[in-house]
């Protein structure tokens, strides 16, 4: 293509897009009714003829559009005329979204935090931020990182003695991504975001066959192959993408990982969290080694019976014996601790299996639900072991004002990724996924505006969620050719401010069972959707591995996780996903840890995690009384 042809290009996309943008402009200050739509337009003309850097330059240009109060008031009261007082749209910049919590080490009372979801927050009577790491201008490159922070273990230990002589709960929280209050004290709360100094390839006192990497057996495609993985150590209170960080820097990758980097590993590792590949399990299954702070100030190295610490070197490292670490090589008490839900003690290390940073080619085509259903049902686990990952979103309802009988089926759009040997230099607008979310995300109104789309035109949440998957469509065969890339890129589907103000529940069901879940789902959405309930988003699907954790929700079976999304805001959504989840629980459900809206109470905990007594009775060995926070207590207690 010569100079002046891309030059025209480039001047017809810039065009277009202006001229779309506008248009909606124009809309939301004058038509308010046709907002929806001209979004629905809008998407389209990002799809083709605006690549991720012109989205930047627009989200720029907007944002500063919008800064003045006066313009957010004139679109809010178009938007809001002939409203119901509760569905009324309040356009402040969500800056603050953008920007992490900071807690300050010299401000120790007085100090808020909260989850994610703003559900639930602690007040709580001292706040320590203990440990020596970056946090702010994290970087995997300073000289730290290659260093164990002694002095930050020795802080905690002393928090934690501190908490029992003057009688008090201790517990410590990473970035608040759960819904539920698993998190939640209101005595000494532990910020860990310092924890976070140690980020290197794990060598001191290590097995030596584990030392230069190790094989290991994996089964993906349906396939038996082996691959070479490696250790690495990282701090408790680090944030996942600061790992991906760290891990890119030595030349590692992680597994797999969740659709967020936002959460901190230990957090991820507590609740069980996981991606999606029947051949993978969740996060806390990529854990060798943890260290821990439990009760008494007594500080732990807790690994599977034959772990990977070498027991004659540890019993003679001068800084293992200096600081009273206790090396435990024990399948029970690695299972309890492994997904300890921040009951077992404070985390302050671990060790865990990498391998070498690799690429993934991703792609994602639109079916008819029930074809995907019957295909599945032939050979259920060779079906989902085709692929390295492979997951479904699907619409909870079908667009009946659809112009033909095809429309009108239930869609749903399949996910697949695996290994990529080739490198794709092509780029173009078509190869971005996540299109309006991608530009969307970063506009500092958006997240306030979007559920006031969907309430606005909540008959039509049906169509604009088929759309949205049609959206999403990038397979070999289309223009985009499938979305290849870095596995950290492919594998994190982060929405900027967007991700604030969506929020879910989900539930495990074993493989024979995932038909019938889906089934209830789809019942009682359509039940809702005659009282204009309707969720603003498609349910997923997702495939995990069996998992030894006492507490994880794969640890009886391979498991398929059920995610049911919404937008904080939406009229209908959250009595809904109360029914979903009663309903669920009642199928036989195993609820996640950190999604859920629903109260927990012991019969329902003992029914969907069978190990629970056993967790009980190792989380008195570690945790003990000091560790046991409102949300446990009232398991306990139920």
């Amino acid at each position: 293509m010569s100079v002046v042809s891309r030059f025209l290009s480039w001047k017809k996309g810039n065009t277009i897009v202006s001229w779309e943008l506008l248009r909606l402009v124009i809309q939301v200050v004058f038509n308010r009714d046709n907002v929806p739509k001209h979004i629905e337009i809008l998407d389209d003309t990002l799809t083709n003829h605006c690549s991720r850097q012109k989205r930047s330059r627009w989200v720029k240009t907007i944002n500063f559009l919008v800064t003045p109060r006066f313009v957010r008031r004139l679109v809010e009261n178009r938007l809001n005329k002939n409203m119901s007082k509760h569905e009324r749209v309040v356009l402040s910049l969500d800056k603050e979204l953008t920007q992490e919590d900071i807690f300050s080490k010299d401000k120790m009372v007085r100090q808020k935090w909260g989850n994610w979801y703003g559900n639930h927050c602690s007040e709580p009577l001292r706040f320590f931020v203990p440990g020596n790491g970056e946090y702010k201008h994290f970087s995997p490159k300073n000289a730290d990182c290659t260093r164990y922070d002694y002095q930050g273990l020795e802080e905690v230990v002393e928090l934690v003695k501190l908490a029992e002589k003057n009688d008090k709960k201790i517990r410590a929280v990473g970035s608040g991504h759960a819904l539920t209050a698993v998190a939640q004290c209101e005595d000494y709360l532990v910020c860990t975001q310092h924890m976070n100094m140690t980020q290197r390839p794990a060598e001191d006192c290590i097995k030596e066959e584990y030392r230069v990497g190790f094989e290991v057996t994996v089964t993906y495609g349906n396939k038996e192959s082996k691959e070479r993985h490696f250790l690495f150590e990282t701090g408790g209170g680090t944030k996942i993408r600061h790992l991906i960080q760290a891990l890119t820097y030595h030349g590692f990758a992680l597994i797999n990982q969740g659709g967020s980097s936002i959460q901190s590993i230990s957090g991820a590792i507590a609740t069980s969290t996981h991606g999606s590949g029947i051949g993978i399990g969740p996060v806390s299954a990529f854990v060798k080694s943890i260290t821990l702070v439990g009760k008494g100030g007594k500080v732990f190295r807790v690994e599977p019976a034959n772990g990977v610490t070498d027991p004659e070197l540890f019993a003679k490292d001068k800084m293992a014996v200096k600081h009273e670490i206790t090396l435990i090589q024990d399948d029970d008490k690695f299972n309890a601790v492994m997904v300890g839900i921040g009951s077992v003690g404070i985390i302050f290390s671990m060790i865990l299996e990498a391998q070498p940073e690799y690429r993934l080619m991703e792609e994602r085509i639109m079916r008819n639900w029930e074809d995907v259903k019957a295909e599945m049902k032939q050979d259920m686990y060779r079906y989902i072991n085709a692929h390295r990952h492979f997951e479904v979103l699907i619409n909870p309802y079908r667009d009946m004002e659809a112009a033909t009988e095809e429309e009108r089926k239930r869609k749903c759009l399949v996910t697949t990724r695996n290994y990529s040997q080739q490198q794709h230099e092509k780029h173009h607008a078509g190869r971005e996924r996540n299109y309006i979310s991608s530009f969307i995300s970063g506009i500092a109104i958006s997240g306030r505006l979007s559920p006031w789309v969907f309430n606005k035109n909540h008959l039509s949440i049906p169509r604009m969620t088929n759309n949205s998957i049609k959206r999403l469509v990038d397979h070999t065969g289309d223009e985009g050719g499938g979305f290849e890339d870095l596995a950290r890129n492919v594998l994190d589907q982060g929405l900027g401010e967007l991700k604030f103000y969506g929020y879910a529940i989900e539930f495990g069901f074993p493989l024979d069972r995932v038909f019938e879940a889906v089934d209830l789902i789809i019942r009682v959405c359509e039940e809702s959707q005659q009282y204009d309930h309707l969720l603003a988003a498609p349910f997923s699907l997702r495939f995990v591995k069996q998992c030894p954790a006492h507490l994880s929700m794969m640890q009886q079976s391979d498991m398929c996780m059920i995610e049911l999304v919404s937008v904080k805001g939406v009229t209908g959504s959250l009595p809904l996903f109360m029914r979903l989840e009663r309903e669920l629980l009642a199928a036989g459900a195993i609820p996640h840890w950190g999604l859920s809206v629903e109260p927990w109470y012991r019969e329902m905990v003992e029914k969907a995690f069978p190990r629970f007594n056993d967790w009980e009775k190792e989380q008195e060995f570690f945790g003990g009384a000091t560790f046991r926070n409102a949300f446990l207590e009232r398991i306990k207690q139920s």
